[in-house]
């Protein structure tokens, strides 16, 4: 289970390294995070801790 401020990969798309996880949506479907002063979201089965 991810939690609030765990580093992550992408495990599918754009590689962009290491990000923070800054929030959830969609009941938990989703995960908001941030790298490179960008904010992005990304499904929780494309994203794995670093």
């Amino acid at each position: 289970m991810f939690e609030l401020d765990d580093q992550v990969v992408a495990t599918k798309g754009v590689d962009l390294g290491v990000m923070v996880i800054t929030g959830f949506s969609g009941g938990g479907a989703y995960i908001h995070v941030k790298v490179d002063g960008m904010s992005l979201t990304y499904p929780v089965k494309d994203i794995k801790k670093a």
